[in-house]
């Protein structure tokens, strides 16, 4: 096998030369760095042994893939056949129906993978170094490299398409956070029971006793009440009847197996509610009190920590998302807000309303609204952008 090796500058220019001298048809033997260039090796002839019949263990992907594909075929024309002895004549017409329909199924598996290898056919791997300026400062890389999903990037595409790298980032952001961000987080906090859902230990009764500040600050009228409805204390210690003493405000005990309109009757204000940690008893009972004062006068905040892990989060969504959360990340002062799992709010269409840190409970529940939420993101993405 004769092969030619080409230098260039960058890999696309060293591809550029390959399909000069060796057509469309070449095949890449390998890509190397020397010094500040690029090198690939390639050949115009394929050997011998990869004509033959492919195996397992080497040959063309699509062919491999296709010889799986007739073994299945005929497997499953053996299975017809001996259905169809041992039914009787009656089950020939079904059983030549259901070749049909395999056999259409085949064929469209087919037309996929022969699309999927056209795709294929013009890719390039190589690592970032090897990319030219113009593609290496391209705001869709940048965006992948900060670790934001490829399905948000190509959703929010029309944001930033056309623009420079900084112009591109501000645009996208400000569209990213328009898609999770809440702007009705004043309405929320309006809500006549508000109940605070998630796991222990991410920080529930906190967030309850700064939602009540928040609310109180806004207007000096209102009281809200602090509900538990955990049975035992886990930590043997009331912080919620603490917060409670601290901002002056009512602090109730109720249990979710007593009667539901004994929920009703607790106060006649706006309550907080600090949910237990038993999801599917939380659930049922959130949406027997949406459905006996209606499901606009109540509200739910799903609790976060800001470092949970991307499959944290959407077990979490998995538990809750039917009650449409409104999702508040607890720890900010521990933990950065990272991109991957900001993107899980956006494949599940959850939105985010509140973020705070741990530290204190007057003036730290920052509201997330789009364009706080920009903002605060670029704040701390820029150096990503500028340093990768």
């Amino acid at each position: 096998m004769t092969t030619y090796k080409f230098l260039a500058s960058d890999s696309a220019s060293a591809m550029e030369e390959v399909v000069k001298k060796l057509g469309p048809d070449a095949l890449i033997v390998s890509t190397s760095k020397r010094g500040n260039k690029v090198e690939i090796e390639a050949t115009d002839t394929i050997p011998k042994q990869q004509l033959g019949k492919p195996t397992v263990d080497g040959g063309n992907f699509s062919d491999i893939l296709h010889s799986k594909i007739d073994v299945l075929r005929e497997k499953q024309r053996d299975r017809i056949y001996n259905r169809s002895n041992n039914f009787g004549p009656k089950a020939n017409f079904n059983s030549y129906n259901s070749e049909k329909n395999n056999f259409s199924e085949l064929l469209r598996v087919k037309s996929q993978i022969n699309e999927l290898q056209s795709m294929l056919s013009g890719m390039v791997i190589t690592d970032e170094r090897s990319l030219n300026e113009k593609a290496g400062n391209a705001v869709p890389l940048k965006l992948r490299q900060l670790e934001f999903s490829p399905d948000i990037i190509s959703v929010l595409r029309p944001a930033f398409d056309g623009l420079n790298l900084e112009r591109g980032k501000a645009a996208f952001l400000k569209a990213f956070s328009k898609r999770i961000g809440c702007d009705e987080v004043n309405e929320v906090l309006k809500s006549k029971v508000i109940f605070i859902v998630g796991p222990s230990g991410v920080g529930k009764t906190t967030l309850a006793a700064k939602l009540t500040a928040r609310i109180m600050e806004h207007n000096d009228a209102l009281k809200p009440a602090l509900v538990s409805t955990e049975s035992q204390l886990t930590n043997k210690k009331d912080d919620l009847s603490h917060y409670s003493k601290l901002l002056n405000v009512q602090k109730f005990n109720y249990k979710l197996d007593q009667d539901i309109d004994d929920f009703n009757k607790i106060c006649d204000d706006q309550m907080i509610v600090d949910m237990g940690s038993i999801s599917e008893e939380n659930k049922n009972f959130i949406q027997n009190i949406r459905n006996k004062i209606g499901a606009t006068k109540v509200a739910t905040i799903l609790c976060l920590p800001t470092g949970g892990s991307k499959q944290f989060i959407e077990s979490q969504i998995n538990i809750y998302g039917d009650l449409k959360p409104l999702v508040a990340f607890t720890k900010a002062d521990e933990c950065k807000l990272y991109p991957r799992e900001l993107c899980v709010l956006s494949d599940r269409h959850i939105k985010m309303g509140f973020i705070t840190g741990s530290k204190t409970i007057l003036g730290s529940l920052a509201v997330s609204d789009p364009d706080v939420l920009s903002n605060h993101l670029e704040s701390y993405l820029s150096s990503g952008f500028e340093n990768e």
